[in-house]
């Protein structure tokens, strides 16, 4: 029992009630899916519907070809063997670099954490400073009466003259 579109052993096998023709299910989906509804062997009008499931045990795939002499066994021992260490080596690419984006991520956040405690420290100095010399400051209103004419003197850019001001 070979399926008509790969001949190889069907996993899940259909027979179509218009041809009598074995297909593996999935490959006769999609030929019909491709071409329309039309069957891929005899090209005449084939539904889904048209598809009759199998009901076989379940049977073991025979083995390529390759794998039935030593030499042929070893070729595709060293296939899998290439197809894994490649694998393996991409693995180790994506952990490599998942581990450098999180180290950079770790680093961000300790460094935003420094800022911010210093920013707190900073805040709670300014404050602490702010209520220490608030008593001690004369109200605005007697500051302002007690400035004197020349209480403090300006050095105008122009003409390099100095003047008093109130």
């Amino acid at each position: 029992m070979f399926c008509a579109i790969s001949n190889t052993t069907p996993e899940v096998p259909v027979v179509s009630s218009k041809s009598g023709h074995l297909f593996e299910k999935s490959l006769i989906e999609k030929a019909l899916e491709s071409s329309g509804g039309r069957c891929p062997v005899t090209g005449e009008l084939l539904a889904a519907s048209d598809l009759l499931p199998l009901k076989v045990g379940a049977s073991v795939k025979p083995r390529p070809a390759a794998a039935t002499s030593i030499p042929g066994m070893l070729s595709l021992f060293q296939n899998e063997w290439d197809a894994l260490m490649l694998e393996l080596y991409s693995t180790k690419q994506a952990h490599d670099s998942a581990r450098q984006e999180l180290g950079h991520a770790l680093y961000q956040h300790d460094a935003a954490c420094r800022v911010i405690a210093r920013l707190i420290k900073e805040r709670d100095d300014a404050r602490r400073a702010l209520t220490e010399a608030q008593p001690a400051a004369p109200a605005p209103a007697a500051a302002a009466a007690g400035r004197t004419a020349g209480a403090w003197r300006c050095r105008c850019r122009r003409g390099g003259r100095r003047g008093t001001r109130a």
